[in-house]
């Protein structure tokens, strides 16, 4: 019974690694379409450009508090602004149908976190929607503050 656990054990091992190497491998591509992004207070840094399809968004956190990164399209920063409840939020139930793409969750200060998202050509605005009550009872709105990026896909 022994030698028989040993060899399945074994056999499941071997299949998990084989997997995984599959999986790098397929993830492995000379297509890099990717944009890295850097979160801290108060700003969003896009870099690298990308084209319409899956877009792997690689986003660090370089500043000294949580964030996230909310991806929505087709609507401008200024135009968000319409769509913010009393404490700065950007309520993403609220928005026009369509407009919230996805986003990477919260993560903690010095990070990365990543996120693939299927984009089509157009404007869309990278933003974190983090709000924070202070000591003094006011909110603290990461996307009034300042963090938010336009970003133009290409087809």
């Amino acid at each position: 019974m022994g030698e028989y656990m040993r060899i399945r054990n074994t056999t499941r091992v071997m299949a998990a690694v084989l997997a995984s190497g599959l999986f790098v491998g397929a993830c492995g591509s000379d297509d890099d379409n990717s944009l890295s992004v850097e979160l801290t207070e108060f700003s969003v840094t896009v870099s690298g450009s990308a084209s319409s399809g899956e877009i792997t968004v690689n986003a660090s956190n370089v500043g000294g508090e949580d964030h996230e990164l909310v991806v929505v399209k087709g609507i401008s920063v200024e135009d968000l602004a319409q769509y913010q409840d009393e404490t700065g939020f950007v309520v993403e139930d609220d928005l026009p149908e369509g407009a919230f793409i996805d986003e990477i969750s919260e993560f903690e200060a010095g990070s990365d976190a990543s996120g693939v998202f299927n984009l089509e050509p157009g404007e869309y605005v990278f933003f974190c929607n983090i709000t924070e009550e202070q000591d003094d009872g006011t909110w603290e709105s990461h996307y009034t503050e300042g963090m938010h990026a336009a970003v133009t896909i290409g087809s």
